[in-house]
């Protein structure tokens, strides 16, 4: 479908070659205990080039060791064996025909991870910074401001490793200016305060940055690729504004030996601008570029924001917004993408939920379990030995673990006792504003017919079912079911779960209160205020989103809550719902809240009696996802993938 379009022509980028127009976007993927790439890292990378990218970027590398650790701060490019195996994966990267971009930074400063204090043996970390600011992650902890010497020294060590990228094998060498990192702290009004010849001024708060670019341009010679991500607009008060000194910025760089400007959007108190959420749209560069065009801005563009959609990225490319795509959650979801889109199989792409669990510590990623254990599980082969497998429930775990089963040779059916496959993520991707989990839903599901999975709707599974069908193995993946607390009144009509709004089953009245302030509480209340509803959320712990969300997630959810005004009571504990009224107490005592509907949103409750009893009558049972315990689509796929790959 899409092996014609702009997005698949080859292109000249200065001296280089690049074959398409997707890159997979510099992020914080793996990296070995000195800083350097490792095995692993290696794999992951490579298996990008593999899957058809134009550009691939690794992690941003730091310079120097003297103020930051690889545990917190990932790659580093400082040493001859970090310069030997950043080479290595070059070499690797090559083969495939992608250019190998790696960006430079003189460091995070405030926003670096380390702990600013002992902790369990860890290495404490000095945070530096262009002045004494808050530690993001430690904010009662302050920076020690960089001094000129030291500020000489980073310059030095910018243009150091610079000569090592180059002789590495690195096709383009990126200046790392953006997002709050610790050039742009000194970019910044926000962030610096000094009062030598590194601050106050315009131009002497942009000295620190340019010294660094002139160092590596001295160090790489008059010809060779480089390219500055910066930051238009931090979205912060005090902070950077496209209209203000974003657009001094981008008119400097547009007239620099630069071969395009790599736009961001955003900084650490915005994170969710920088990489969008679930509750963000798609293309938000793209509004940025959009408006520095028309401030009269020539240099090529290289954008990102969630760009999954072909026809945006396409209508980016031939509008002249953009000279090159950003690709970075989805890369991860599916390192393939270029490739099977190129090729018209859209079907198999494994589209990102945008649940950004790759962001929070996952271990793999919901779309794509071998995600940072592409060196552990290789590509995925036909088994010399296939079973007869039956997988229970057909929620994201049993679909998938269904899927890749199939794919595996093995002989698969896959029973589902409601009418329609998807599980709890149909209610996940219900809500218009869902539109990432509900694309991967569909998808997942065509491509479980596609690999021959057998499936069978409105089948109910027990012992005597289970036992006639004869398996060789058995995977429950049964998911949880919505658990309703003992509160008097739960049991009247008018109450309803979450799950069912969301996946529109159920209708509500105008005046609707939501027991439950974690996600799925408040996404049904957004849904229903988006259809006109007057919806509170009740939530009787003193704070809302408690579970565990990524950082930019959690951002993204409460932007939305703040832009939709949506009502919610923290510290309350329902006593009592009424035919006409929820009844609530709090510290100030007992309150009323008239609706016509209540929704429970008070979580998930797993119940293993199936697998108890198939494990009684001895079959080689299997359970994962949520029949375990209520978790996240991730833990399901993932711990799905991993069953069938160990089975051989």
């Amino acid at each position: 479908m899409y092996a014609m379009s702009i997005l698949f022509e080859p292109f000249e980028l200065g001296r280089l070659h690049i074959k398409n127009r997707y890159a997979v976007c510099p992020m914080g993927t793996l990296h070995g205990p000195d800083g350097g790439v490792d095995e692993a890292q290696k794999a992951y990378i490579v298996e990008r080039a593999r899957g058809g990218f134009g550009i691939v970027y690794p992690s941003a590398h730091t310079v120097t060791l003297k103020y930051e650790q690889p545990m917190f701060s990932g790659n580093f490019l400082c040493t001859e064996s970090h310069q030997a195996a950043l080479k290595d994966l070059a070499d690797e990267v090559h083969k495939y025909g992608a250019v190998f971009a790696v960006q430079l930074t003189p460091g995070y400063g405030r926003v670096n991870a380390g702990m600013p204090f002992e902790y369990q043996g860890l290495p404490v970390t000095t945070h530096v910074s262009a002045s004494e600011n808050s530690v993001f992650y430690y904010p009662d902890y302050k920076c020690k401001a960089l001094t000129i010497d030291e500020i000489q020294e980073l310059v030095a060590d910018m243009g150091k490793a610079a000569v090592m990228a180059k002789a590495a094998g690195v096709d383009i060498i990126e200046i790392h200016a953006y997002g709050g990192y610790l050039i742009d702290q000194f970019m910044s009004e926000i962030w610096n305060h000094r009062t030598d010849e590194y601050g106050g001024s315009f131009e002497n708060r942009m000295r620190f940055f340019f010294e660094c670019y002139n160092a590596v341009r001295e160090a790489v010679g008059p010809d060779y690729p480089l390219t500055v991500k910066f930051t238009p607009e931090h979205g912060i008060p005090g902070g950077r504004t496209l209209e203000g000194e974003g657009l001094k910025i981008a008119r400097l760089l547009d007239e620099m030996d630069i071969e395009y400007i790599h736009l961001d959007d955003g900084c650490y108190e915005r994170w969710n601008k920088a990489i969008p959420g679930a509750y963000d749209e798609a293309g938000g560069c793209l509004k940025i570029a959009r408006r520095l065009r028309e401030a009269g801005i020539k240099k090529p563009f290289m954008v990102q924001d969630k760009m999954v959609d072909p026809k945006m990225a396409e209508e980016a490319i031939e509008s002249g917004l953009a000279i090159i795509v950003g690709l970075g959650k989805q890369s991860i979801a599916d390192p393939h993408y270029p490739e099977k889109l190129e090729h018209g199989d859209i079907v198999d792409i494994n589209f990102c939920t945008a649940c950004c669990e790759c962001l929070n510590g996952a271990d793999g990623c919901a779309a794509n379990p071998c995600y940072t254990h592409e060196l552990e599980y290789g590509e995925l082969k036909k088994t010399s030995n296939p079973r007869r497998i039956l997988i229970i429930g057909g929620g994201p775990g049993g679909m998938y673990t269904a899927k890749v089963a199939a794919m595996a040779g093995h002989k698969v059916e896959l029973w589902e006792k409601n009418t329609v496959l998807g599980g709890n993520i149909n209610a996940a991707g219900g809500p218009d504003f869902k539109i990432d989990m509900r694309r991967f839903n569909e998808n997942l599901q065509k491509q479980v017919y596609k690999a021959g999975v057998t499936v069978r709707l409105m089948k109910e599974a027990d012992c005597a079912s289970v036992a006639a069908y004869d398996p060789d193995v058995v995977i429950v993946a049964a998911g949880a079911k919505p658990f309703t607390p003992p509160i008097p009144g739960a049991d009247r009509a008018k109450v309803v779960n979450a799950v069912d709004v969301l996946t529109g089953s159920c209708g509500t009245g105008d005046n609707v209160v939501v027991i439950g302030g974690g996600e799925v509480g408040f996404e049904a209340a957004l849904y229903l205020m988006r259809q006109g509803k007057n919806v509170i959320v009740l939530e009787m712990q003193d704070n809302i989103l408690t579970g565990s969300m990524a950082m930019n997630q959690r951002k993204s959810l409460l932007d939305m809550l703040e832009r939709h005004k949506l009502s919610y009571k923290t510290g309350v504990s329902v006593s009592e719902i009424n035919d006409d009224y929820v009844k609530a107490v709090d510290t100030n005592g007992e309150k009323s809240f008239p609706c016509d509907t209540v929704v429970m949103a008070t979580g998930f409750k797993s119940d293993s009696a199936l697998a108890d009893s198939l494990k009684a009558e001895g079959l080689n049972v299997y359970t994962i996802g949520d029949y375990n315990s209520p978790r996240k689509v991730v833990n399901a796929t993932c711990e799905g993938y991993a069953v069938i790959r160990n089975l051989g």
